[in-house]
């Protein structure tokens, strides 16, 4: 299912990486009539990052901190990850007030093979998350209809009472006022997003989220969150949570945009 989990991993790689603020990593589907596409991922980071890393000491055996991000192989090694039959198309280096991050793109033959988990670059950053990863979405194509199973989570991440007390515990330590002013200055202008776009437009779909012919599968906007003393208390609640928990945690909560049912269909012009 698609879930919060991202916001542990969030803490976990940005703590892990000592990064100030700004990160913004997008994912998108694009489906064309035909059942192929592409898939782009980008992420980009804010203008404080750079400057922290372009400011690290200089010398013989210093490495170029982009070298990693800007590395084409890295990309075309990753195509395989995301199905049968899917290719890496390119690479873009991206520059964008003052930040500086990478879009690759992949091409595919057939959706019904694409394999992709909403917010799964988040997990990719932080390289030391241990247990067990979220399952991705399942796509079924055929005749102009998509259907996208979104599962539910695994059996072991389930809380049980005992635990979800522990949890609400912690939450209320880390809600205190000197935590709640680091967080929000640390998740400052973070942005995260998973987006199915139909190429020839949508002519029907009950996605919880759907504007013209874009679907939103995952939307975390932190600048936006953070403004709701309640955001981020509900975001910690959601970690192994069930669909109509997810659902009831969020609402009124804006800045974050998770679906929550078990499928969506979606016709295409």
């Amino acid at each position: 299912m698609i879930k919060c989990r991202t916001f542990l991993m969030l803490v976990g790689a940005l703590s892990l990486l000592c990064l100030p603020s700004c990160l913004e990593v997008e994912q998108v589907i694009t489906l064309k009539k035909d059942g192929s596409g592409a898939i782009s991922e980008e992420i980009v980071m804010g203008a404080a990052i750079v400057a922290m890393l372009e400011g690290l000491p200089a010398g013989a055996g210093a490495e170029n901190p982009f070298a990693d991000l800007y590395d084409p192989e890295k990309y075309k090694a990753k195509a395989s990850d995301f199905g049968k039959g899917v290719t890496y198309s390119r690479m873009e280096k991206i520059e964008r007030n003052g930040g500086k991050g990478v879009k690759a793109i992949y091409a595919f033959e057939d959706i019904n093979n694409v394999i992709l988990t909403p917010g799964s670059l988040m997990q990719e950053l932080d390289e030391e998350k241990k247990g067990p990863k979220d399952e991705p979405l399942n796509f079924a194509y055929a005749g102009g209809v998509l259907t996208v199973t979104i599962p539910e989570p695994a059996a072991e991440i389930l809380e049980s009472a005992e635990d979800a007390e522990k949890v609400d515990e912690g939450a209320a330590k880390v809600a205190n006022e000197v935590m709640e002013a680091m967080m929000v200055e640390m998740f400052k202008g973070m942005k995260i997003t998973t987006k199915l776009v139909a190429s020839t437009g949508i002519q029907k779909s009950d996605a919880t989220y759907l504007k013209d012919d874009t679907i939103t599968l995952l939307l975390m906007e932190f600048d936006e969150i953070m403004k709701n003393p309640k955001g981020l208390k509900a975001l910690q609640k959601l970690e192994g949570s069930k669909r109509g928990e997810i659902a009831a945690s969020l609402k009124g909560v804006k800045g974050v945009a998770i679906e929550t049912k078990k499928k969506i269909r979606v016709k295409l012009r």
